[in-house]
């Protein structure tokens, strides 16, 4: 009884150590997935700051090309901004229409 009772418990410490050296790997291939995580996140964290700067940029531009635009229609040159909503409109229809043709 004690041969067998040694066997056994020799076969569940080999499967134990199996167990374990399986746990072990898989832990490792988690470690490995977070740091990737970790790395990818910070890297879009950096793109969006970088994103944000470049909206405040262009909100200021945009911000200053209405003041001028509304300062000449003031101006009561109407005729020139006829053409520049016309312009404006035109390059809406143009951009939606070749996004449109893309899907």
């Amino acid at each position: 009884m004690s041969r067998n009772s040694a066997r056994t418990d020799e076969m569940l410490e080999n499967e134990n150590n199996r167990l374990l050296e399986s746990v072990a790997a898989k832990a490792s291939l988690m470690k490995s997935v977070g740091i990737d995580m970790n790395r990818e996140v910070k890297s879009q964290n950096r793109k969006l700051g970088d994103m944000g700067g470049d909206f405040d940029s262009t909100g200021g531009l945009l911000g200053s090309t209405l003041g001028r635009l509304n300062q000449m229609a003031r101006s009561g040159n109407s005729r020139f901004m006829l053409y520049v909503i016309a312009a404006i409109l035109f390059m809406f229809f143009l951009i939606y229409y070749m996004t449109a043709m893309r899907h």
